[in-house]
C-alpha cells in the first residue's frame, strides 16, 4: 500500500484543515434556519411536538438502516418509538432490532449532557445487534473490531466498490481514545464544523465490525444536540444522507484519499443539514395543519375510510399529486368504486373536499382551505 494513500496515513493525521471562507455562507444559512426552527418548535403544543418527534424519529430510524441496506418494518419502528415515548401503541409490532436502534437514536438526542465514552458507544453497538449477528455473520457485539481489514464498501455482493480502508486494529484503541477526548473537550470549534468533523473522523476510524454508519450518524445527532436541540428533535439528517446516498459514499471516498483538507466534506455536510432543516419545516407545517383541521372538524361525522383518506391528504399536502380520485380512494381504503364515489360526494357536501380546478373530464378532489385555522405566527 502506498504511503499517504488513506487519510489516516498522513503524517499530520488527524490535524484536519478546511477553508473557512468557502464554508462561511452555508454556516450562516444553517444557523439562521436552526434559529427559525427553534422558534417554530416553541410555538407547538406538547402533543404537536410529540407528533413531529415521532414522525422524524421514525424516518431517521428507517433511513439510517436503509443506507446500510437493511430494511426495518415501519410498524415495528413506530411501536418502539411510541413505547419509549410513553405513548399508546400496538406491542404486537415490537421487535428487538428496531427497538435497539430507536433506543440508540433517543439516547443520542436526549442525553447529550453526558460524555461520549467507549462504554456508551459499545452499549449503542450492542443495542443495534441484539442477536449477536449481522445478517448471518456473528460479530463482536459491544466491542471494537478485530484484526481483519475493515473496508467501507457499497454495491451488490460480489460487485462491491471499495471506498476506503480503515486504520488497522493495532492502532485502533489509541485512535478512538484521541477521538473521544476531542469530542468531549471544549476546543472552541464552531459547533456545525465540529459536528461535521466528528462524523467524518468516526467513519474514517470505523471501529466496529458493523454498524459504524448508524453509530456515526447517532454521534452526529449527539454533537448537534448540545447547540441545536430543536434541529435534532425535528430534522432527520439520515433521511437526507439516504436521499443522496451515492453522493455520501462519493464524498467519503474522495475525502478518505485526498489528504487532510476536508473542505469538500464539510460543504457537503452543511448543505445536507440545510436540506434536512428545510424538510423539517415542511413536516411541522403538515402536523400543525392536521391538528387544526381535526380541531375544526371534531364534530363532523365521518367513517373510518374517510378518516384514512383525509389523513393521507393532510400528511402529503401539496405532494399528493393529481388530487384524490375515485380510483385512488378505492385503492387506499379497499372499497368499491361505488362506495368511494359516495364517500367523496359526502366529503364535498360537508365542505371538506372540493373539486380540483382545470381537470377536464377527470374529476379529482383536494382539501378545502379552513379560513383562519391553519395560520400561526412562526
Amino acid at each position: 500500500m502506498q504511503t499517504n494513500h488513506w487519510i489516516w496515513q498522513h503524517r499530520n493525521w488527524p490535524a484536519f484543515s478546511y477553508d473557512a471562507s468557502v464554508l462561511l455562507a452555508d454556516i450562516g444559512v444553517v444557523s439562521r434556519l436552526a434559529g427559525r426552527l427553534d422558534t417554530i418548535y416553541r410555538t407547538l403544543n406538547n402533543k404537536e411536538q410529540m407528533t413531529v418527534q415521532e414522525q422524524v424519529l421514525a424516518d431517521d430510524a428507517m433511513e439510517t438502516s436503509a443506507i446500510e441496506g437493511e430494511v426495518l418494518r415501519r410498524s415495528s419502528v413506530r411501536a418502539s418509538i411510541r413505547r419509549r415515548l410513553g405513548l399508546p401503541g400496538d406491542s404486537a409490532d415490537w421487535d428487538a432490532q428496531a427497538d435497539g436502534l430507536v433506543s440508540v437514536l433517543l439516547d443520542a438526542r436526549n442525553r447529550q449532557y453526558q460524555s461520549l465514552t467507549k462504554e456508551r458507544l459499545c452499549g449503542w453497538h450492542a443495542a443495534l445487534f441484539p442477536s449477536g449477528y449481522s445478517g448471518m455473520t456473528k460479530i463482536r457485539v459491544g466491542h471494537y473490531r478485530g484484526e481483519e481489514e475493515m473496508q467501507i464498501v457499497s454495491g451488490p455482493f460480489g460487485k462491491e466498490t471499495v471506498h476506503y480502508i480503515a486504520p488497522p486494529q493495532k492502532i485502533l484503541f489509541n485512535e478512538m481514545d484521541q477521538f473521544l477526548y476531542w469530542v468531549n473537550s471544549n476546543n472552541e470549534q464552531e459547533p456545525l464544523i465540529k459536528a461535521g468533523i466528528t462524523h467524518l473522523w468516526f467513519i474514517m476510524i470505523h471501529p466496529f465490525d458493523d454498524g459504524n454508519g448508524r453509530i456515526g450518524r447517532a454521534i452526529t445527532d449527539y454533537q448537534l444536540a448540545g447547540n441545536y436541540p430543536a434541529v435534532i428533535q425535528l430534522a432527520s439528517f439520515s433521511k437526507h444522507i439516504s436521499i443522496d446516498r451515492k453522493g455520501y459514499y462519493r464524498i467519503l471516498e474522495t475525502t478518505g484519499k485526498n489528504g487532510l483538507d476536508i473542505t469538500g466534506w464539510l460543504l457537503w455536510f452543511l448543505q445536507t443539514l440545510k436540506a434536512a432543516i428545510n424538510e423539517s419545516e415542511w413536516v411541522v407545517e403538515r402536523v400543525v395543519r392536521k391538528a387544526d383541521f381535526w380541531q375544526h372538524h371534531k364534530n363532523t361525522s365521518l367513517n373510518a375510510r374517510q378518516h384514512k383518506a383525509i389523513n393521507r391528504l393532510l400528511d402529503a399536502g401539496e405532494r399528493f399529486e393529481g388530487g384524490m380520485t375515485t380510483r385512488k380512494y378505492a385503492g387506499m381504503t379497499k372499497c368499491s368504486k361505488v362506495t368511494a364515489s359516495r364517500d367523496l360526494s359526502d366529503l364535498v357536501e360537508k365542505y371538506i373536499l372540493q373539486k380540483c380546478p382545470g381537470k377536464g373530464r377527470s374529476t379529482s378532489y383536494e382539501l378545502c382551505h379552513i379560513k383562519g385555522s391553519m395560520n400561526r405566527n412562526h
